[in-house]
């Protein structure tokens, strides 16, 4: 059913592999729930678990001491990465653009290793507003909550340099066979 939806995407003149579709359908899930955990954690979770309190207590306490609330970089967060992942899976799937596995690999790596710094900066104002209003704040709470984010990031980062280095060295080692 999928290969043939990847067909009728790509086209029929092209032939995709079962592992390349499945590799296709996996990435882009990883990519969206990345998107989505981060997504709740900017808007909802983190903020609760660094006040200590609910989410709607959290809000009112925080419009009290004049610190605002904001749900937009969440929101961006995800909807940039619901299109990264799609885009990503157009990309490796389109049949016009011949892009290697390692490529491939290499892109979706990438875009999971930026995660991470996006993630930090869309969330900064919500947390340094928290921070503004409980004096006490639990930042071990919100440190385990994010630190998925940041060991996926990491663990991508070091996987996208790995896939270049032996990528260049494979090349090397085959212009000089040549050479």
């Amino acid at each position: 059913m999928i290969a043939y939806f990847a067909q009728w995407v790509c086209g029929a003149c092209y032939t995709l592999t079962d592992m390349r579709i499945t590799s296709v359908i996996f990435g882009t899930a990883v990519i969206l729930a990345y998107a989505i955990l981060g997504a709740l954690l900017m808007n909802i979770w983190a903020v609760a678990a660094a006040s200590g309190a609910s989410i709607e207590e959290t809000i009112a306490t925080m419009n009290t001491a004049g610190q605002p609330y904001r749900t937009v970089p969440g929101y961006l967060f995800a909807a940039f990465g619901v299109l990264l992942a799609l885009t990503w899976a157009a990309l490796v799937l389109h049949p016009r653009i011949v892009l290697p596995d390692w490529g491939a690999l290499t892109i979706w790596a990438t875009i999971l290793a930026f995660g991470a710094p996006a993630y930090f900066f869309g969330s900064f104002a919500n947390m340094n507003n928290v921070g503004d209003t409980y004096y006490d704040w639990n930042r071990e709470a919100v440190f385990a909550l994010e630190s998925p984010l940041y060991l996926i990031s990491g663990a991508a980062l070091i996987l996208a340099v790995a896939v270049l280095v032996t990528t260049a060295v494979r090349a090397a080692r085959g212009a000089h066979r040549l050479g």
